[in-house]
């Protein structure tokens, strides 16, 4: 039950990111699915201007327990109102921001994200940190293309702060050692390993995308582990924590406003350090909410991680490039990419 719990207090965090995500009206049953936007981009900026490599659907579904993970591959042609021809779909992100994104990925795909989180590289590296670190599989291959990636990463970074362009955050980064010497199916990053490892690309853009997810998978549970590691849950009818044992307790049949306080600043950090379009008041209804629903779950046996499931898209992300207008990436066919990503995420519905 421990470990069930440890899992299950990461959905805290993709509650707490919950926009809703409307399909046509005769998808509107769907609604029990909750569903984010994350973007995450190669420069310095959390609002666009740069290259938006890592664009994902994270789907969730409180009563099973069930995570989702849709990536889409940014050489994926899309149509854009207001150019001729097709642009790729990181182009919004570049010209407008996220919420350029979610009225493309609307027009594109019949979603519609309401809410979104977006982070820069070292952001992203920073939030890793902040919560260990991420476990992840990586080859011998993949390990030394990482160390070269991250290599070229800190000049690029240590230029900059010699400038004075970064703040005292990123500067103790630096202190920090990258190189990594291990390889394996539990190998563990640091935040610019992370990051570094979720973008390499020497192999295929669709690869890239895979360990984008690889590394998004591992964050959420990392902040499940770390919250764990410091709060206890319990209910009335659950046996109580021993009385020396030093975690926070919460009991999930008397949620008080300490108790969701206490866990809206240990998650602080995420909107800290992201862009996002979320009220305070959104954070602190759903994070109640959601208490409530994770612990109802684990007691019929669900076990999170178990059932987290993901996907690269489109479903010619492996395809030969397409060329349009000297530009090389995916053209795609619109019908069967929107009924797989609906199959994807409410095949199981009922």
């Amino acid at each position: 039950m421990k470990k069930r719990l440890l899992r299950l207090v990461c959905l805290l965090l993709l509650v707490c990111l919950l926009p809703a995500l409307g399909l046509a009206e005769e998808t509107a049953a769907d609604d029990e699915w909750v569903n984010f936007l994350l973007i995450c981009n190669e420069g310095m900026l959390n609002t666009g201007g740069n290259s938006g490599n890592t664009m994902m659907v994270v789907a969730m579904h409180p009563a099973s327990g069930k995570i989702r993970l849709m990536m889409f591959t940014w050489d994926t042609f899309i149509n854009y109102e207001g150019f001729d021809v097709p642009q790729k779909i990181d182009m919004p992100y570049r010209i407008n921001g996220p919420e350029e994104v979610m009225k493309v990925f609307d027009a594109n795909f019949g979603l519609e994200i309401n809410l979104y989180m977006s982070l820069n590289y070292l952001n992203l590296a920073n939030l890793v940190d902040t919560y260990g670190g991420v476990t992840v599989d990586v080859t011998r291959a993949e390990r030394n293309a990482l160390n070269g990636m991250v290599a070229s990463k800190k000049r690029s970074i240590q230029a900059q702060a010699d400038a004075g362009l970064l703040s005292q955050m990123v500067l103790e980064m630096l202190a920090k050692e990258y190189y990594l010497n291990d390889y394996g199916p539990d190998t563990h990053l640091n935040g610019l390993q992370a990051v570094g490892f979720g973008w390499l690309q020497y192999d295929s853009v669709y690869n890239c995308c895979w360990r984008d997810v690889e590394v998004v998978a591992s964050l959420f549970e990392s902040v499940g582990t770390s919250i764990g590691d410091k709060v206890v849950f319990y209910t009335n009818t659950s046996d109580p924590p021993e009385e020396d044992d030093e975690r926070y307790r919460v009991n999930l049949d008397e949620i008080t406003d300490e108790n969701i306080a206490y866990l809206r600043e240990m998650i602080s950090p995420i909107f800290e350090m992201s862009a996002n379009n979320l009220t305070e008041e959104d954070i602190l209804n759903i994070s109640e909410a959601l208490m409530r629903t994770a612990y109802s779950a684990s007691r019929e046996g669900v076990d999170i991680f178990d059932s987290l499931d993901c996907i690269v898209l489109p479903l010619e992300a492996r395809n030969e490039y397409d060329v349009v207008a000297g530009s090389k990436g995916h053209l795609i066919d619109y019908e069967a990419n929107i009924k797989a990503m609906r199959e994807f995420l409410y095949a199981d519905k009922n």
